[in-house]
């Protein structure tokens, strides 16, 4: 045998039977009393507010105004058929199911035929923002201009997915969440009628959890009727909804402020084991640590547990902690969704906020197993405003180690040569590791290691000096020669030969340097710009220039990554590329064809 349901029972069939939305009641009444009725309205707000309740009522109170010049009685044939929906002027329509174009031209063919039964008809639309946009634009014009005897009520949860186009062509009214006490009230009420035994705190328990919506309240009193009987106590809603009761989470709570641990981990892994939902677990501990904050805070109006536990929790808390143990707890909230075990993450986060000051020293412990044992601090010394040298230690890194040992090389040309250090070695450059020390002779091995002349350090300080010029030179008249060099370096002079290292190590743009055209077109340019005859040569330690660039690279990212307090990655969207005017852009740069 079935049955109605109760948030289907008990729906608001007067103004005066809804509970809260008070704006709304006084906006809808004073529009009808003063005869300045809109011809379409946007019903928004959360689900179960009261948004399709509050159109049926507004259409009856329209029709029986019209009639009888009242509003508080609407219980007249016309309103009746309204309220089992039987109508034929008062007509709903499921935008969720009814989405087309089709749909909407069906609704403009049979807009303008007169009331039968009514002095109005209402067009009802539910979850208007599931139309399409061909839907939204078919309903463009019937919206801003229809017959005189047609009211539209759009009602949605969504107001942002409904085009800016409609919304200027209708009144906007904005449903709220109901308050924990209004939810509680009206439970009550209803248990009453029912002859139903509901204790105050089952009913606040059933309110809180209903989150701001009648309906939800409505349907959880529903299913603790079918399980308890006539009549229900707070432990009985406690064990439908998976949660803890108020005792057990003051306990926990006491162990929190005490920083016991142990308690602390007893009393967690005890609820879990009794099959209380973690997630509800959660909420119920925000809740309580919230009450406590208002009533540290001379908030005492606003709480609702009860006082005596709450005055002696708060002898135990300080108000910063209080705050400390919330962002915890929110923070908890917000990585459940990426957890699949929520009670597990729950002993854990708890456990380090009791005891912060061990997670400490096991991270500083863990970072230091993690230093490798030949990485020992470096002592660079600086000179200070008074020319003192200042010894500062520095942790090696192997960025560190490679200009330490490029520091070493250039000690060693100085020794050897007595001359100052060339000026070339002013940028980090990998050098070699073997016996042979560069610029300790003037020969070039068989492996094309390049012999530095320090002899010739002003003559290279020079072409350092004027290289950005010859590559704005490079860039107005060859264009592909100019990809190639734009982020090249200087690195020596060597028998009429500049030395250079590129930024991009590709070998597409090596072999394009071999190039007969390239190499003609580049001593051109250098003859142009330095007034003597000389040739280009690219590095032979450019993947080692590449491995320390890599390595600073990382080091900079994982610095970054250690800097930000996101904990999200943010998206970003990359447009696709025109792969035609990609490869024609490319084999004009380079003045190459397709094969």
């Amino acid at each position: 045998m079935s049955r109605i349901t109760f948030y289907r029972k008990y729906r608001s069939q007067h103004f005066n039977e809804l509970v809260g939305q008070e704006h709304i009641v006084q906006t809808l009444s004073n529009a009808i009393t003063n005869e300045r009725l809109s011809h379409a309205y946007i019903f928004s707000g959360p689900r179960g507010t009261g948004k399709t309740s509050v159109a049926r009522i507004f259409a009856k109170a329209v029709n029986t105004y019209k009639k009888e010049n009242q509003l508080d009685n609407l219980e007249n044939e016309v309103c009746k058929r309204i309220t089992i929906g039987n109508c034929v002027d008062v007509i709903e329509i499921d935008a969720a199911s009814n989405t087309g174009v089709d749909n909407i031209r069906q609704l403009k063919d049979n807009v303008n035929f007169s009331p039968v039964e009514c002095s109005y008809k209402f067009y009802i639309i539910d979850e208007v923002h599931m139309l399409s946009t061909g839907a939204f634009n078919a309903l463009l014009k019937t919206l801003e201009e229809p017959p005189s005897h047609t009211i539209f009520v759009l009602a949605t949860t969504e107001p942002h997915k409904i085009p800016i186009t409609i919304h200027s062509r209708c009144q906007h009214l904005r449903f709220r969440n109901l308050t924990d006490q209004e939810i509680k009230q009206q439970l009550l009420s209803i248990a009453e009628q029912e002859s139903i035994t509901l204790a105050d705190d089952a009913a606040a328990i059933l309110a809180r959890n209903a989150s701001g919506c009648m309906r939800d309240g409505l349907s959880l009193l529903d299913q603790i009727y079918s399980f308890t009987g006539d009549t229900i106590s707070s432990d009985d809603v406690n064990k439908i909804l998976g949660s803890c009761n108020l005792d057990h989470l003051c306990q926990l709570l006491e162990a929190i402020y005490a920083d016991n641990s142990d308690v602390v981990l007893r009393l967690l892994i005890d609820v879990l084991k009794a099959g209380v939902n973690p997630l509800q677990f959660l909420k119920d501990i925000m809740f309580v640590s919230e009450q406590l904050l208002m009533a540290q805070s001379q908030c005492e109006e606003f709480v609702t547990i009860d006082e005596a536990q709450l005055t002696q929790l708060a002898k135990k808390a300080t108000l910063d902690k209080t705050i400390r143990l919330l962002d915890c707890l929110a923070q908890i909230e917000s990585q459940t969704r990426w957890f699949l075990n929520p009670g597990l993450l729950l002993q854990i986060r708890l456990m380090q906020f009791v005891n912060p000051e061990n997670n400490k020293s096991m991270l500083e412990k863990k970072e230091e197993t993690n230093i490798d044992p030949s990485q020992k601090e470096t002592i660079i010394h600086h000179t200070s405003v008074d020319h003192k040298p200042v010894s500062l230690p520095v942790k090696e890194t192997p960025l560190a180690n490679q200009i330490q040992k490029e520091k070493h090389a250039d000690n060693t040309i100085q020794q050897k040569n007595k001359n100052p250090v060339n000026p070339i070695h002013k940028h980090p450059i990998s050098m070699p590791q073997d016996d042979q020390v560069i610029g300790a002779k003037n020969t070039t091995s068989k492996t094309n290691k390049i012999t530095i002349q320090p002899t010739q350090g002003s003559d290279v300080l020079e072409i350092q000096k004027q290289w950005p010029e010859f590559l704005e030179i490079i860039k107005k008249e060859h264009l592909g020669l100019y990809t190639i060099l734009r982020s090249s370096q200087v690195l020596a002079l060597e028998n009429n030969e500049i030395v250079i290292k590129l930024e991009q190590n590709i070998q597409f743009f090596m072999e394009k340097l071999t190039e007969e055209p390239y190499q003609k077109a580049v001593e051109t340019y250098l003859q142009k710009q330095f007034k003597r005859p000389l040739r280009l040569n690219v590095s032979d330690m450019q993947q080692e220039a590449v491995d320390i660039h890599m390595i600073s690279a990382v080091s900079e990212t994982v610095k970054k990554m250690d800097d930000s307090n996101s904990e999200e990655a943010q998206e970003i969207n990359i447009p696709e590329p025109n792969t035609e005017h990609a490869i024609n852009d490319i084999v004009s740069l380079f003045e190459g064809k397709v094969l």
